[in-house]
């Protein structure tokens, strides 16, 4: 007797397939996998019924029987509201997603809240992860991925862990090449405003405005030095202090800190660059038509999204990956910057 699918039903199982062509599931099995050892006969039959009812095997099911899920974990080590509302990383997540989908695998958010991420990597839900931005403090995820021999690609180095693979950028050179720009216009009392002691690049990017200031034979001055957290809230509050200081530009080490900081400029009557020069950091879209637009280091964060996905895929598919990525940057001359007066 032909099955007949009412409308409740939405999609047939592989038993009822397996019925309607008088077979087993393990046959039906078979001919899914593209496996030999089924009559051309019967494999064309059951071709005919999977397409008239438009079956679909069960993606987890089927990963489970192959060890295979086809999907990555992007691990996110920051609380949500942190990571998706900084337009730096939706561009590295961007270039992590086009990447995956272009090879075939999906993905899936992780968060590090009781290392859930061990359970959905030993239940083969994921076959690899990618680490956004880990820092000195998340040491133990590295450590719990490499103990579970869990594949895995970070988008940043971190401070003593040698042997694992990762995607990022010269920071040193990047800070460097920021403050080259602003000493050349003539200044020499550069505030600095830092993003989070925990990252690899903020300390980086620290030295690299050090380095800068010994070169040219300019004191460095702590009190021309604030911390920022990453957001806007924070550039703002950093630059209000710095507004207390002596100064006449200003290293500011992400953009969206920057957006705040010219804020805070504003408030006090001044502008940007007649009365301070501001250079930014990671060129995200908004840069370019802030008022002023923003001189900034630019750096590829789509792409730097994109190249830990290939590494990690490259990985899982057992091809050899010798060498970490490390992406070119460079300068954005805008508005925000001036000679001094």
């Amino acid at each position: 007797m032909k099955y007949q699918r009412g409308e409740a039903d939405l999609r047939v199982t592989i038993g009822e397939i397996a019925r309607m062509a008088g077979v087993s599931k393990t046959t039906v099995s078979r001919v899914l996998n593209n496996k030999p050892d089924v009559k051309p006969e019967t494999r064309e039959m059951i071709l005919n019924l999977i397409s008239e009812y438009g079956f679909q095997p069960n993606a987890f099911a089927k990963a489970i029987s192959l060890q295979k899920s086809h999907t990555v974990g992007l691990i996110i080590p920051y609380k949500a509201d942190y990571i998706f509302s900084n337009p730096f990383y939706s561009e590295v997540m961007r270039g992590v997603s086009t990447e995956t989908s272009k090879r075939g695998y999906h993905l899936l958010l992780c968060y590090t809240h009781k290392e859930n991420y061990v359970d959905i990597f030993q239940q083969k839900r994921v076959e690899g992860f990618i680490v956004i931005s880990p820092g000195s403090t998340h040491k133990n995820i590295i450590h719990k991925l490499t103990e579970i021999e869990a594949p895995f690609v970070a988008t940043s180095k971190i401070p003593g862990e040698q042997n694992i693979k990762y995607v990022d950028i010269d920071n040193f050179y990047a800070a460097a090449l920021a403050m080259e720009h602003l000493i050349s216009l003539g200044h020499r009392r550069i505030g600095l405003i830092i993003g989070p002691p925990v990252l690899t690049s903020s300390e980086e990017r620290m030295s690299g405005y050090i380095s800068t200031l010994k070169k040219y034979n300019i004191p460095y001055n702590g009190n021309l030095v604030r911390q920022g957290n990453g957001s806007i809230e924070s550039g703002y509050a950093a630059m209000g202090e710095l507004l207390n200081e002596e100064l006449t530009a200003v290293f500011v080490t992400c953009d969206t800190m920057a957006m705040g900081a010219i804020k805070a400029i504003k408030e006090k009557n001044k502008v940007v660059p007649r009365d301070i020069s501001i250079v930014g950091f990671d060129d995200i879209p908004l840069a370019q038509i802030l008022d002023p637009p923003l001189t900034t280091i630019k750096q590829p964060a789509y792409e730097k999204g994109a190249s830990a996905a290939r590494m990690l895929i490259d990985l899982i598919e057992g091809k050899e990956v010798t060498e970490n990525c490390i992406l070119p940057v460079d300068i954005v001359v805008r508005n925000s910057t001036s000679n001094i007066l």
